[in-house]
């Protein structure tokens, strides 16, 4: 839809007649609309005349936009949700609490009283009120309605409704009641998490199958958006028997979330699955909020915490592989690898060239890349030489592996409490109890639905795996979801061809796990329980690994194979 620009009031091209009108109007109609509210004052008894007349004359609903100093930004013809707000007040904001800085007033042919989409507009544009004037039979102003936003969780409801029987009822002070919702909003924001640093975001889970299923994963999908140093202000799930094709959870369900994304402050919508590009483009439409699925925030940690050459390497390889298809219609900015998916592009001319731009990237990184898997091959063909076995570190991300690794080395791998904070494999060779030595790599955690993107970018550091006498599955003793962690590492091997390797399972964290829960796992999966933190809880693991690492060089000289495993997958 387009609009004209007249001496900064704005009116609906097509209207030849009433654009006219207005320009020829009498000079009090103008002098009032180009006139200033005195501070405090919702609307004048003389500019809410000036508009239900017009309305009357012109039968057309009219909507009055007024910033924070009373004057009137824009007059515009038709419904306040068709309002061009971007055009008239941009997008920026000081804070993610504040609100837009411009209240609406606008009026009814019908008199039907604010509507949900009036509601709905107040609360997606963020406006500071909005205003309901009913024009009477004569043309005259009669009862006024007056909504606000509220602050999230503060009456259940998202706005605030008030009506009078004319304006002259009306004790209202503008400029205190914006300064309350503000500081209830900035109150409500901070109690929720959020800080003047991080983005604040929305998660939207969703399943076919179980809420319990969807509700855990949500959770593991609040590690990850903290992880991407992100204050997570709201959530929401929906279970469906079938995704909508065009929005995932259903356009009702979308809106719903849209609001509560908007009255919580949040700038992002980050999605628990693998969003279609169609999905993308679909939700993106709708919307003025970034959207971003896990994906893609999987990535965005990946990026945060890649610091060597290599993982930098395989982390924009990634990126890369999961933007080319999603370069349709709108377009993905590949300036904003990060955020901003479903933001406007390039022409179609200029989509094309970018894809063949992206096709050269990716086909330059894999040379790269592979170039690093046959140095990483050389090395392990060196380390095999030696004749010192391998024991290489796997399990979910956030588990200690890095802890643990630092503890029995000395090394001082980063070790944080987020996911995905070892990127690249480190080694370190350490001595076990009887005077063997062995070969320690610590490697990237997984996670379940691990992205084919990184699957496939992440070899080279896969690979570690291969050159491997024994693979340590480092568990979390205390998490609720060990066994479906567990199993998500051991699909993750199957599918990357090292399920055959002899594996051994330690849980650690034992100290905070029940120990009727503990003792439970340890007995199904034949693990020592330790804690990674607690120095004495070590040598009997390093006896274990010993046992076992003598166990599997017996099996392989008696000509068995390597394909024995320490516990049952």
């Amino acid at each position: 839809m387009r609009f004209v620009n007249c001496r900064g009031v704005i009116y609906k091209q097509g209207i030849r007649q009433d654009f006219r009108t207005f320009k020829e109007r009498d000079g009090k109609s103008r002098t009032a609309l180009q006139k200033e509210n005195p501070s405090g004052e919702i609307i004048t008894l003389e500019l809410a005349r000036t508009i239900t007349r017009l309305t009357h004359e012109l039968r057309r609903g009219i909507s009055v936009l007024i910033d924070r100093k009373g004057k009137v930004a824009a007059v515009f013809l038709g419904d306040s949700y068709e309002m061009p707000f971007d055009e008239i007040l941009g997008r920026s904001r000081e804070s993610a609490y504040r609100l837009r800085g411009a209240r609406l007033i606008h009026t009814h042919i019908k008199n039907t009283g604010l509507t949900e989409p009036d509601l709905v507009t107040m609360v997606n544009e963020r406006l500071d009120m909005m205003g309901l004037l009913e024009v009477r039979h004569d043309g005259d102003p009669g009862s006024f309605t007056l909504a606000h936003i509220v602050p999230p969780r503060n009456s259940g409801g998202k706005w605030s409704v008030d009506e009078y029987r004319d304006l002259g009822q009306v004790d209202v002070n503008a400029d205190e009641l914006i300064r309350d919702i503000e500081n209830g909003l900035e109150k409500s924001y901070y109690e929720q998490g959020g800080d003047n640093v991080r983005e604040g975001v929305m998660l939207i889970g969703f399943s076919t199958k179980f809420r319990s299923e969807a509700e855990e994963s949500l959770e593991e999908l609040k590690s990850l958006a903290l992880s991407a140093n992100k204050a997570v202000l709201a959530t929401t799930i929906q279970i469906r028997k079938m995704p909508d094709p065009r929005y995932l959870i259903g356009k009702g369900k979308l809106g719903e979330a849209i609001l509560e994304a908007k009255q919580a402050g949040a700038g992002k919508l980050i999605f628990d699955v693998e969003l279609t590009p169609a999905q993308v483009k679909s939700i993106s439409d709708e919307t003025n909020l970034e959207v971003m699925d896990r994906t893609q925030l999987i990535l965005e940690i990946f990026a945060r915490h890649a610091t060597t050459a290599e993982g930098k390497l395989q982390v924009k390889l990634a990126q890369f592989k999961y933007n080319l298809p999603r370069l349709v219609g709108r377009g993905v900015e590949l300036s904003q690898l990060g955020g901003g998916i479903g933001t406007r592009g390039p022409g179609e001319k200029k989509l094309e060239e970018e894809r063949r731009r992206i096709r050269k990237q990716i086909e330059l990184l894999e040379k790269e890349i592979s170039q690093l898997s046959k140095r990483r091959e050389r090395t392990r063909e060196k380390r095999k030489e030696t004749g010192i076995p391998t024991i290489t570190f796997i399990g979910y991300t956030n588990v200690g592996k890095s802890t643990l690794f630092n503890a029995l080395t000395g090394s001082g791998v980063i070790a944080e409490n987020k996911l995905f904070s070892t990127l690249v494999p480190t080694t370190r060779k350490i001595m076990l109890p009887g005077g063997r030595e062995v070969l320690i790599t610590d490697t990237v955690g997984f996670i379940s639905d691990l992205p084919k993107e990184l699957v496939n970018a992440f070899r080279a550091t896969l690979e570690e795996l291969g050159g491997s006498a024994l693979l340590l599955h480092v568990a979390d003793a205390s998490d609720p979801m060990v066994e479906e962690r567990i199993e998500s590492v051991d699909k993750i091997l199957e599918q990357t061809g090292y399920e055959s390797i002899p594996r051994m399972v330690v849980l650690n964290k034992a100290d905070k796990a029940e120990p009727a829960v503990a003792e439970r796992l340890a007995r199904r999966y034949n693990a020592a329980l330790i804690s990674a933190r607690d120095k004495n809880s070590l040598p009997g693991l390093t006896g274990l690994l010993e046992q076992s690492i003598n166990g599997i060089l017996h099996t392989d000289v008696d000509g068995a194979g390597n394909d024995f495993s320490l516990y049952t997958a």
